[in-house]
């Protein structure tokens, strides 16, 4: 038992027991009874049985106040527990929805550009519209070895339709563009058909 309880329960203890004798032949006596308290700027007398009630009930009271701030500081604790396991919840979905996010590479062959290693690459830019229409920005590196610009697609979701493909350079103007519809995600395999071979 912590002392919280045990001042509450003896506060009660002191109270009932005061009840008590008050109900018997020794309540008169106690009640005459005084006792002085002197202390602090105070020079009270009052009964012991007055003293008995006011001891009980401080104890009763200082013990539920001390319940009361333990309480309050549980309260503190469990706020902070929820907020934090808001934070980790929050932290899951967008782990969950980066899961759901993957990153493609495609090798873009530039018409008319015979050396792409001759290209200086800050000056293009490179956007992409999915199925809904909207634009996005696809990144861009050399692939030397291939004579290819590497077209790097970033967060694609699993089911992104891409509808076009847009490659300009910023200085001069030029684009390049593709209009395939691709679903690298989501791969198809067209198969053709062979003639039955007779038996």
């Amino acid at each position: 038992m912590t002392f919280l309880t045990i001042s509450f329960y003896v506060g009660i203890a002191l109270l009932l027991l005061c009840i008590a004798i008050l109900l018997t032949p020794l309540g008169r006596r106690f009640s005459e009874r005084t006792q002085k308290i002197q202390g602090f700027g105070l020079n009270l007398e009052v009964s012991i049985l007055t003293l008995l009630v006011l001891i009980g009930v401080a104890l009763m009271t200082s013990g539920i106040w001390l319940q009361l701030q333990d309480v309050k500081r549980q309260l503190k604790q469990l706020e902070d527990d929820k907020r934090r396991a808001e934070d980790n919840f929050k932290t899951a979905q967008e782990q969950l929805e980066n899961a759901k996010k993957l990153g493609l590479v495609a090798f873009a062959k530039l018409d008319g550009v015979n050396d792409v290693s001759k290209l200086k690459l800050e000056s293009f830019s490179c956007v992409f519209t999915n199925a809904a229409g909207d634009e996005q920005k696809a990144g861009l590196e050399l692939s030397r070895g291939l004579n290819k610009i590497k077209v790097i697609f970033l967060d694609l979701q699993r089911d992104t339709v891409v509808r076009s493909v847009t490659i300009t350079n910023e200085q001069t103007g030029e684009k390049w563009i593709s209009r395939e519809e691709h679903r690298w995600l989501q791969p198809e395999i067209i198969l053709s058909k062979e003639p039955a071979t007779s038996q």
